[in-house]
């Protein structure tokens, strides 16, 4: 089927941001949902993704920087793009969270412009996302 949507792997364990996000995506992917990071990582070893948002707080237990270390050392994601989605937003922590593994850095809160922007732009990079 020429018009399936790429599928991306949303990892955030506030069920309201996720809300947000999936209803901003619902236009041009599809989603799938972790809570947590071991979740993802289970995801990630079960599913190639076009994309991963990665939350880096993600409560009690794994960080998204911890999650992004084990899934980029799966084999079927070590290119995958990876969004850092997330609150920390001070000196240094876009580099920290670049150097970690992931290809992309949004800080919250961000416009639903702003987001999908950004996740065009690496869906489209990746060549999973065409626009007509």
């Amino acid at each position: 089927m020429e018009n399936q949507k790429p599928i991306i792997l949303l990892v955030e364990d506030n069920s309201e941001n996720r809300e947000v996000m999936m209803h901003f995506l619902r236009k041009i992917c599809d989603v799938e949902i972790a809570n947590d990071g071991p979740g993802a990582i289970e995801s990630a070893k079960n599913n190639d993704f076009a994309a991963i948002l990665m939350d880096i707080n993600l409560g009690l237990g794994m960080n998204g920087v911890e999650a992004t270390k084990k899934i980029r050392s799966l084999e079927n994601h070590k290119n995958t793009p990876i969004v850092a989605v997330t609150a920390y937003a001070m000196a240094g922590d876009k580099e920290t969270f670049l150097a970690s593994g992931c290809n992309y850095y949004i800080s919250k809160p961000f416009t639903k412009k702003e987001f999908v922007s950004l996740i065009e732009k690496v869906l489209i990079e990746s060549g999973a996302l065409t626009i007509n």
